[in-house]
């Protein structure tokens, strides 16, 4: 069985850091793939993958976020010489005068040693996860080809399916709510609707709709859409070509305003902008 696998940067998972010499080595790799289980991050790319390598992944990305957060503690007390408070800076230094010399001598080994655990955890990660990047363009190079193949299979069985639409396969229903809307479906592709309706038969009744309602508009199914289109190029003219009838699939209502073109001329008062007496004019007589 697969499982998801979310994918983040190393800096996307951490957020921020502090630039200092754990800040540093996050720097240089922020943007390290790592696979985590958090579902609750919807920016993160997903592959699916065996059990075996989700936990594989997840595991060594949670080991690694907490050795780094270890990391970053040990930082902070190795470098608490370098943190005066804000205020009562002189008191500080007083009260941590042993302290702070201590640390000062001490901490360019301590840093040093920071960074050889870093790279350590780094090469701990890297052990279990360095195929991830690898794993992620071949899944999307599988995840494309499976894509392409099923519609292919759409197309094929479109096109299959639009060999019989002389037959009893149609369906149609009317919408009523706010404007009027003739939907038409091809029940061998659109499967969600049913009906034993002739092309003839469909077109009759949105014959009879239009002789009561003749502004409503018509409609297809998504996929007997795309099916007319690919054997005739527009709906209208494959539904034609079925029926032998040429309609047109979004009459105006010129009662209806909504239905308009729209347009950004309108009529209005015209400007008297620079004559006499108007806004921004000279009024009265007079030369200079």
């Amino acid at each position: 069985m697969e499982l998801d696998v979310h994918i983040a940067d190393l800096g996307a998972l951490l957020g921020g850091w502090e630039v200092n010499v754990i800040g540093a080595r996050l720097s240089e790799h922020s943007r390290l793939l790592c696979g985590h289980d958090d579902r609750g991050r919807s920016m993160d790319r997903v592959v699916r993958a065996s059990r075996t390598d989700h936990d594989r992944w997840c595991s060594a990305t949670s080991q690694f976020l907490l050795t780094i957060g270890e990391l970053q503690e040990r930082e902070k007390e190795i470098g608490a010489h370098l943190r005066p408070p804000w205020k009562g800076r002189l008191l500080w230094s007083i009260r941590h005068a042993r302290r702070n010399m201590v640390l000062r001598r001490r901490y360019d080994e301590a840093s040093a040693k920071l960074e050889s655990d870093f790279d350590a955890a780094l090469a701990a990660y890297l052990a279990k996860a360095a195929d991830l990047p690898e794993y992620m363009k071949e899944f999307a190079r599988r995840e494309k080809e499976r894509q392409r193949r099923e519609l292919e299979q759409a197309r094929r069985r479109r096109l299959e399916a639009m060999e019989g639409a002389t037959g009893p396969v149609w369906a149609y229903k009317i919408a009523t709510g706010g404007r009027r809307r003739f939907s038409i479906y091809l029940t061998t592709v659109d499967r969600a609707h049913e009906g034993t309706h002739t092309p003839a038969e469909v077109q009759a009744a949105l014959t009879a709709e239009r002789a009561e309602h003749q502004y409503t508009g018509v409609s297809w199914g998504p996929e007997t859409s795309l099916a007319l289109k690919e054997k005739y190029e527009t709906e209208a003219s494959g539904w034609a070509r079925l029926t032998g009838e040429v309609i047109i699939v979004e009459p105006i209502d010129p009662n209806d305003r909504s239905a308009r073109p729209f347009s950004k001329y309108h009529g209005g008062p015209s400007s008297n902008y620079g004559s006499d007496g108007g806004a921004g004019g000279y009024a009265g007589g007079g030369g200079f």
